[in-house]
């Protein structure tokens, strides 16, 4: 039998791949060294690549944070897409959410995105569109998911509010891990959230959510 031959990687795939290790570069960076220590010439240099390969694909620092906050975003789209395999008219485990979204906002490499956000605080021209991808994040990624999961259309505007609270009170617990808090405070703070925005969530729409 004659070997299947490989798909050769077209120019689309190599730019994807050389995208993908500069943004996981930036990212490593940004962990490491914080935003204004990560210069597009660092970056090259970890990612492995010349200062005209990167400047190719991005054509300013500012550019490749994007590429790093809609990374962030895909994160938050995939962890949610691994509740669509529910039964159709099968309650939401809160608890199940909450782990969820703890694995995208509560690992130590967001702080990437945080540091994006603080360290974009004083650029009056790009620290605005920064909040506003978060917030078109929240829109276009978290709100649809939600309504997709509510079936009562009255209940989604508070529903939508608590998820909204829920996520603020997972992105601060994240800030914890600076306090060198270890595992088991995260998980009894996670397992009160869980009960507390379960609660009311099965209260406001019993037949879509459960704790």
């Amino acid at each position: 039998m004659s070997a299947v031959p490989s798909r050769r990687r077209t120019q689309v795939d190599r730019s994807a791949e050389t995208r993908a290790i500069l943004i996981r570069a930036t990212i490593e960076l940004l962990q490491t060294v914080g935003f204004a220590g990560t210069t597009t010439a660092l970056i090259a240099r970890r990612a492995g690549v010349t200062t005209g390969a990167l400047h190719h694909h991005f054509a300013t620092k500012d550019e490749l944070m994007f590429g790093v906050l809609d990374a962030a975003s895909e994160r938050v789209r995939a962890r949610l897409d691994a509740e669509e395999h529910l039964a159709p008219g099968a309650a939401l485990h809160i608890s199940d959410l909450v782990r969820h979204l703890w694995e995208v906002y509560g690992d130590p490499e967001y702080w990437a995105i945080w540091e994006i956000i603080i360290g974009t605080r004083s650029d009056e021209a790009v620290h605005p569109r920064v909040v506003a991808h978060r917030l078109e994040t929240m829109r276009k990624v978290l709100h649809p998911w939600l309504v997709r999961h509510t079936s009562a259309e009255q209940s989604r505007p508070r529903a939508i509010a608590l998820f909204e609270f829920m996520l603020t009170a997972i992105r601060g617990l994240s800030l914890e891990r600076f306090l060198d808090k270890d595992e088991a405070y995260f998980e009894r703070n996670l397992k009160i959230l869980a009960e507390l925005v379960g609660e009311r969530l099965e209260a406001l729409a019993p037949k879509d959510f459960a704790r």
